[in-house]
């Protein structure tokens, strides 16, 4: 028999009636039998849903500075409706218990969330076939509280021009397994005080920078930090805010975080000038001279932005905790001198999945102003105004964004 092709149209209404049959309060029944066409509620208690969720890798968590345990992951929602949705709330819970554990509303979801190709621009407004990023962390009591799995309970709002008689529509995906295993524990980067955990986990450029590569998306630098060190008056700098070597930055040593082999050694990039042109980052020469060390069990520490002729080391070193590797600087960079440190699955600056870590031991001496304002000192290098939270001794937790953090001058910790 013959089958009429469907125009344009004639798609968008078929899956428009699916999704009114799925979702809306009244029935479906006497739509199905004027069309034709099947019931759309599948047997077996299956439900047609307005988005497709998923996550980008399994949720992972660390100690931070504040004390508790942050479960890090992000939530990818695409839009399967054929008009524009908007997401109202996001409710994460303990799969096991139905504990929520967070949700999310109104500006608190708003500040979450954003269109995978817009990263850095807020939106709960999906358009049709748009794919977005609720960027999650869940702040816990511990280690005790992170749960085996977990289910994400979501809203929308009716979509415009789809008759759909509830004022919100909500459904619970599946369950999604967590990486329970702690997070891997780190001698210093660099010695000595004044050290700004700049970009930290968990917002800001690091965490919101995922790379579509070779059909997929992977997001590295989920945990990624750029140290900045401050002078004594906490300055970020003197003289010419352009030039490297105003920068105390500039040259400090860069320690390895473990016992571990060197399986990527580069080094033949310059220190560029503040706002200088660089070469288009690939995956290949993103983050400049750099160092990568195999610290097993399929995880890599990778230091970036090395000054120019500075590296120590090469591929096949075996290297010890504490030991110099090479100088901090601003190579692959049109940014200021600093390092950038991250551990991934893969030996790759930008191609890899991000994994959590802790440092053994530092002193946390205090906090900078929000991200966003941090730019003007370095445009003045005028002293940055540093608030005096939660300081005192440290082991076993990650710098978060705003955090001042002081290192042993030796590689072995505090």
């Amino acid at each position: 028999m013959a089958h009429r092709r469907l125009s344009r149209s004639g798609v968008r209404g078929v899956v428009a009636a699916l999704v009114i049959c799925a979702l809306s309060l009244s029935s479906c029944s006497d739509e199905s039998a004027s069309t034709g066409s099947e019931p759309s509620q599948p047997p077996g208690g299956s439900r047609l849903t307005p988005l497709l969720d998923s996550v980008l890798s399994p949720p992972r968590w660390f100690t931070g500075t504040d004390g508790q345990a942050h479960l890090v992951y992000e939530l990818l929602l695409t839009n399967i409706v054929p008009a524009p949705v908007t997401v109202s709330a996001v409710e994460v819970r303990d799969a096991g218990s139905g504990a929520t554990l967070i949700q999310l509303a109104g500006d608190s979801l708003l500040a979450a969330m954003s269109l995978v190709a817009s990263p850095d621009t807020p939106s709960v407004l999906l358009p049709p076939a748009a794919v977005s990023v609720v960027w999650l962390d869940i702040p816990l009591a511990g280690q005790s509280a992170i749960p085996a799995a977990i289910a994400h309970r979501l809203t929308i709002n009716p979509p415009p021009n789809v008759p759909i008689t509830a004022l919100g529509l909500s459904y619970t995906g599946g369950a999604v397994a967590v990486d329970r295993r702690p997070p891997i524990v780190l001698a210093p980067p660099l010695p000595g005080r004044g050290w700004a955990a700049l970009g930290s986990c968990c917002d800001g450029p690091h965490r919101r920078a995922p790379y579509p590569i070779d059909g997929r998306w992977y997001l590295a630098q989920r945990f990624a930090i750029d140290f900045n060190q401050l002078d004594s008056e906490n300055r970020p700098g003197t003289g010419d805010p352009t030039l490297p070597t105003s920068f105390p930055t500039l040259g400090q040593p860069a320690l390895a975080v473990a016992d571990a082999t060197v399986v990527e050694a580069v080094d033949r990039y310059p220190d560029l000038k503040v706002g200088e042109p660089r070469e288009d980052p690939t995956p290949d020469t993103a983050g400049g001279n750099r160092v990568v060390l195999d610290l097993g069990d399929g995880r890599f520490a990778v230091y970036a932005h090395l000054q120019a002729g500075s590296v120590a080391v090469k591929q096949g070193d075996r290297i010890t905790r504490g030991q110099h590797l090479a100088e901090v600087g601003g190579s692959g960079t049109s940014g200021r001198p600093h390092l950038h440190l991250q551990l991934t699955d893969r030996l790759s600056v930008v191609a890899g999945d991000g994994m959590p870590y802790v440092f053994d031991a530092f002193e946390l001496t205090g906090q900078t102003p929000p991200l966003a304002d941090m730019l003007r000192y370095y445009d003045t290098l005028e002293p940055i105004s540093i608030t005096t939270e939660r300081i005192g001794p440290r082991r076993d937790e990650l710098p978060l964004g705003r955090d001042v953090v002081t290192f042993a001058t030796t590689g072995g910790g505090g």
